[in-house]
């Protein structure tokens, strides 16, 4: 084990590792909420309508 020396930021070397696998963790399941939230749009209200960009009565609502 290592000594407890710390590091610029105050944490042992331990804690730095804790920290940065949270922070991993954490911008992981944000990159897959948004991703799941994005096909979740996308099947409710997609932007190609076949040859077409949006049907020409297209409203947001």
């Amino acid at each position: 084990m290592m000594a407890d020396t710390r590091g610029p930021s105050g944490l042992t070397e331990d804690e730095a590792r804790e920290v940065h696998n949270l922070l991993i963790k954490g911008w992981a399941f944000s990159v897959f909420a948004s991703m799941g939230a994005h096909i979740l749009v996308w099947l409710w209200r997609p932007l190609v309508y076949g040859g077409q960009a949006v049907p020409p009565d297209w409203r947001f609502f």
